[in-house]
């Protein structure tokens, strides 16, 4: 492999005459600077990216680490593809490459090495679980970070999310409207914090709402998971007093809610409403079609870019969360409970 070295025995010239070439840092003699040029292009030489990288402290590559999701499937995850798109999309405005991080985080002593090596400027990270290290051991280290959907306020860092109080309210405010009061929620993992926002925000407005409701209407899957939220809505269905309405915590939640409704012969919308949280493609074009809660998902891995670009040129953002709008699109998994 050519090396740099290599360029200025060729020309006659200095090493570091080569790269005030490369990098424009003097002004040389017209004919000194061709003569360089000729000879990278006679030797075929190209530049290490990562070596001028290092001289320059800054590779212009961010890399993207997903918390809970199998790497495997992040492009075809709903979450996490819209997420990426977002992140891309603003990287490749900004002049960014982006370095998708596919070896899982173990724990602080086994990963955080991997993340110290300088071969991206910085990280956004999506959704890591509330009791992992990922986020403090990062911080300590110093790297700059943006996280999606973690708190990164007591690290002094920005954190980008869905507003989920104000998406609980959405639909469960449409679930009051059209009539309903057994209300049962599919709860979402207690360690992610979406879904541990969306049971808090369930369990207020219920309150708030003056509905006293069997512990049972909450108490499962805790996951985001369409086979748990089968067997517990089968379970939701077969009490006494089952509910008319169901609030999942997220779209696979849902999924697997109109399933077991199906399964047990009862009809959605018209003996039991779905609602569900994200707005996936599957739900859209289900039978019958969910009504869900949007996340702009684009706009936080957009806004999430942003920010991290905004804290390597110097220009740290607040250590706030901004929290993005969600709405509510309705379709035909909802209808007012029959009487």
């Amino acid at each position: 492999m050519t090396t740099i070295k290599d360029v200025a025995k060729a020309c006659g010239v200095s090493t570091a005459t080569v790269s005030y070439v490369l990098n424009g840092k003097r002004v040389l003699l017209p004919e000194t600077r061709a003569r360089v040029l000729r000879a990278m292009q006679e030797l075929n030489y190209h530049p290490s990216a990562v070596a001028r990288g290092l001289s320059h402290k800054r590779m212009n590559t961010i890399g993207i680490l997903f918390g809970t999701v199998n790497t495997m499937v992040v492009v075809s995850h709903p979450y996490t593809s819209f997420i990426l798109q977002g992140v891309l999309t603003a990287s490749s405005s900004a002049g960014y490459n982006v370095t998708f991080c596919t070896d899982p985080w173990r724990t602080a002593e086994l990963s955080a090495a991997t993340y110290r090596d300088q071969r991206t400027d910085g990280l956004i990270v999506v959704a890591p679980p509330m009791d992992a290290d990922i986020v403090p051991a990062l911080a300590s280290c110093n790297i700059p970070i943006v996280t999606v959907s973690y708190p990164g306020d007591p690290y002094g860092i920005a954190s980008v999310d869905t507003d989920n109080l104000h998406g609980t309210r959405l639909a469960l405010e449409h679930l009051r409207g059209l009539g309903h009061t057994r209300i049962a929620h599919l709860t979402g993992p207690v360690n992610m914090l979406g879904g541990r926002t969306r049971t808090e925000a369930y369990h207020h407005f219920m309150s708030a709402e003056g509905f006293h409701l069997p512990p049972e209407y909450a108490a499962g899957p805790g996951a985001f998971d369409a086979d748990l939220a089968y067997a517990q809505t089968r379970r939701l269905l077969t009490l006494p007093s089952p509910p008319t309405a169901i609030f999942a915590a997220n779209d696979q939640n849902a999924m697997g809610a109109m399933q077991a409704a199906r399964d047990l012969g009862i009809s959605v919308p018209i003996r039991l409403s779905v609602v569900g949280v994200d707005d996936t493609p599957e739900g859209a074009i289900g039978i019958p079609a969910l009504t869900s809660v949007r996340q702009p998902l684009i706009e936080i891995g957009e806004t999430a870019a942003r920010l991290l670009f905004q804290r390597l040129a110097g220009d740290a953002p607040d250590p706030s969360t901004w929290l993005l709008k969600p709405t509510l699109v309705v379709r035909d998994s909802t209808a007012p409970p029959v009487s």
